[in-house]
């Protein structure tokens, strides 16, 4: 059986059993500034749910099948597995060591439905993921008619300095993507990742728009509240100043 329809059936199995949202997965990626780096996958089911979803999920699931051929590559120097408990979930994880994310990513890796790039011009890199399920041939019956609003999947990326990204950049070297897993199974969409980074570090005190957007709008508003009380005051001092004037 090819592997796309092992994913594929493996994906719909995973959703039956776990409709009500109890699935997370997390992929995160650190590239560190000499261009080295881990490639990091976890997957976090409710405990409650977990023996059954270890009974169902065939050994082709598995993190070192569905990455065999990033493992496989020269530049991965290590690679580590775990199996923990946190927070009520269990968590399968793979980490992988990467010798040169530039190198490795030069061309697109594809695994399931992430599709990975890196394209370098000059000291300045962009990291492209693209999320299409439709467009790796692969489907999963009956997935329109399952809710999978509580299922989440986060992407983050690490770097010494990100110049600009269609993410979240809660640092100035790090970004992340909040995705919605039905949005990614039900193939209702192609989802694009991307950020450009550098390799040297960020000089200066970064602050997350995110952070300082509110003390903008707050500023905003105190400057227009401060200027209707001018107006006010002007207008209330010129009245006065009319009213006191004597004609004969």
């Amino acid at each position: 059986m090819k592997r796309s329809r092992i994913f594929s059936l493996s994906l719909a199995v995973i959703c039956l059993v776990l409709l009500t949202g109890c699935v997370n997965l997390i992929q995160e990626i650190t590239v560190e500034e000499d261009g080295s780096g881990t490639l990091r996958f976890a997957l976090g089911v409710e405990t409650t749910a977990y023996p059954q979803f270890q009974e169902l999920m065939p050994e082709e699931m598995a993190f070192e099948n569905l990455l065999a051929n990033l493992i496989l590559d020269e530049n991965i120097t290590d690679v580590t597995q775990d199996t923990y408990e946190e927070g009520g979930y269990t968590w399968q994880t793979i980490e992988l060591d990467v010798a040169n994310f530039a190198v490795l990513l030069t061309e697109e890796r594809s695994f399931g439905p992430i599709i990975l790039e890196i394209d370098q011009d000059g000291d300045t890199f962009l990291l492209l993921q693209t999320l299409d399920l439709e467009g790796s041939n692969m489907s999963i019956p009956g997935i329109n008619l399952l809710d999978l609003s509580g299922a989440g999947y986060e992407v983050r990326l690490n770097t010494p300095h990100i110049l600009s990204t269609n993410g979240l950049q809660e640092q100035a070297g790090t970004s992340v993507w909040e995705i919605s897993l039905g949005d990614l199974l039900q193939g209702e969409e192609t989802i694009f990742l991307q950020a450009e980074y550098v390799l040297e570090p960020y000089d200066g005190v970064f602050i997350p728009w995110e952070t300082f957007f509110p003390y903008i709008v707050i500023g905003f508003i105190v400057a227009g509240l401060l200027a209707i009380l001018v107006v006010i005051i002007v207008n209330t001092a010129g009245k006065r100043e009319k009213e006191q004037t004597l004609k004969f």
